[in-house]
């Protein structure tokens, strides 16, 4: 098995990524963070941002603070 660096995604941090270009295509702008916890099943937008941070830590976008569909990809 391949060993993963800091800077790849993880499968879920890339099924996420995948879910924002999908969404950007189809909508034409980001997904709020609660689009994204519904879009996964989970119960928190907080799990969405923790997901979005590490994605953004990893140089895959940006995040721009204090807008609700502030998502940038690179």
């Amino acid at each position: 098995m391949p060993r993963i660096t800091s800077m790849e995604l993880t499968e879920q941090q890339n099924e996420v990524l995948k879910f924002i270009r999908a969404f950007v295509s189809k909508r034409g702008f980001p997904p709020t963070r609660q689009e994204i916890a519904d879009s996964f099943g989970w119960a928190y937008a907080s799990a969405a941002e923790s997901h979005l941070r590490a994605i953004e830590r990893k140089g895959r976008i940006t995040i721009t603070p204090g807008i609700s569909r502030g998502i940038v990809i690179k």
